[in-house]
């Protein structure tokens, strides 16, 4: 080995033993996407105080989620291409800084115009952070483990958006609707400082852009303490593509023309699904004759059945790909009609919290999914575009369920509206799976669009 001085990093990382490294990249990672859950969130537990405060009626508020949902569908495409461009870490920061401070700001809007410019401005910064994530984290994860890690670091959205019942229903009667601005600038800036200097950077980025071989000399030291890495090292990212520039058709290239566009609409209607409950639920519950504080606390439990269902269709999506996402909407089409016709916050909880468990698993396994088969040298963009499409969804989903209120139609049909949705994921999901599995085989991320690691751990130099 000595003699050699050329490293494989894709086999360095299917070998290695999960450990101190690991653990830091997902704990970050998974604050960062808690922050991020928590401030998309915020508006939604704010918004019942609002109405109130503010006098003005509940379809009001469509645009306002609708704006911030909108800025991370910018935010998810420029900063997926940053991301390639600048490195992951710096758009994540970058992103997570640029949301702290806007919604830090909302603590003082006095309309619901100047809400909706700071939402849709955060919005931004939101976008970019998810993309970047993912991608981090899929380029250090061993392909037999890739789904889990991106659910175990995106889990940390859901906490964050729950969390957001909790602090509204436990301060938003003591310190007012600004609080839950407050508390989510302040921390998503705090977490954004400490990332500067805790985050690592994409071992599998550097090399293929050919840049500051001495840190990644020490990301690679880091990432495999078992090996004593010569100072005059050499590096290669271990895949076919290694110094392709990112061009838009390069995601509908080699196989992935029919694959694409299925995972945008998947990601659209499932989306639009999770964005109208995720927004409106607090909302609606209150509707239904529920205090502020109880729907505080069932609509918490959307975000706990999500991350419990993403945690559970993890492993499966490691096993089988975007086939083990079919399921979920299959289960929870009938659970969403269900839910306009509840009658004790006991049964709202359950139902809310297997809704979650359908809607949010769902999305978890599609950004694992989406991770899978695009490659490291524009794995950012292929995420960022596959997310910033489905904002469609996303912006769309609470802007009609805002136009659906402002027509004062039953809360029923509201959640029968919600239910086609999950008809429309479960069947064109299914298409993917077919494709998913014609083109990348039996196991989940070996194909041209994955990581090829198949090398040795040393190379000939």
């Amino acid at each position: 080995m000595q003699a050699d001085r050329t490293f494989n990093i894709a086999t360095l990382i299917e070998e290695q033993k999960t450990g101190r490294f690991a653990a830091g990249l997902l704990f970050w990672c998974f604050l960062i996407m808690l922050m991020d859950g928590y401030d998309q969130t915020a508006v939604s537990f704010a918004a019942p105080a609002i109405i109130k405060d503010w006098h003005v009626a509940r379809g009001g508020f469509g645009p306002v989620f609708g704006a911030g949902l909108f800025g991370t569908l910018i935010g998810s495409f420029i900063f997926g291409y940053l991301g390639d461009r600048l490195g992951r870490k710096r758009a994540i920061i970058i992103g997570s800084l640029f949301f702290g401070a806007l919604t830090y700001a909302s603590v003082w809007v006095t309309s619901l115009q100047e809400l909706m410019l700071l939402r849709f401005l955060a919005g931004i910064g939101m976008g970019g952070v998810v993309p970047n994530s993912v991608a981090l984290v899929a380029e250090y994860a061993p392909k037999r483990l890739r789904a889990t890690w991106v659910t175990l670091m995106f889990s940390g959205f859901s906490i964050g958006a729950g969390s957001g019942g909790l602090v509204s229903s436990s301060l938003i009667h003591r310190f007012g609707w600004p609080v839950m601005f407050a508390v989510g600038g302040v921390g998503s800036l705090l977490v954004a400082l400490l990332l500067i200097f805790t985050l690592p950077e994409s071992a599998k980025l550097l090399a293929i852009r050919q840049r500051d071989p001495q840190m990644l000399r020490k990301l690679i030291t880091r990432l495999r303490p078992d090996l004593k890495i010569p100072a005059d090292a050499q590096f290669i990212a271990g895949e076919v593509r290694e110094k392709q520039r990112f061009v838009l058709k390069l995601i509908f290239s080699d196989g992935l023309a029919a694959i694409t566009p299925l995972l945008w609409i998947v990601f659209i209607a499932n989306s639009m699904a999770l964005y109208f409950l995720q927004n409106w639920l607090p909302i609606l519950m209150e509707g239904m004759g529920i205090d502020p504080r109880g729907a505080g606390l069932i609509t918490m439990m959307f975000s706990v059945g999500g991350v419990i269902g993403g945690l559970v269709l993890c492993r499966f999506v490691d096993r089988h790909g975007v086939a083990a996402i079919i399921s979920l909407p299959v289960i929870g089409l009938p659970v969403v009609a269900a839910l306009g016709h509840g009658s004790s916050q006991g049964w709202l909880m359950l139902a809310v919290f297997a809704t979650g468990f359908c809607v949010v698993g769902a999305q978890y396994g599609l950004y694992a999914v989406a991770g899978m088969i695009y490659p490291t040298s524009f794995r950012s963009a292929g995420v960022g575009s596959a997310i910033s499409v489905g904002k469609i969804g996303s912006v769309s989903g609470p802007v009609i369920g805002g136009l659906l209120l402002s027509m004062h139609l039953p809360i029923t049909q509201l959640f029968y509206a919600a239910s086609l949705l999950f008809l429309v994921a479960a069947v064109f999901s299914t298409i993917l799976a077919l494709l998913y599995r014609k083109r990348f085989g039996e196991t989940p991320g070996v194909g041209a669009g994955a990581d090829a690691g198949r090398g040795s751990l040393v190379q000939d130099a």
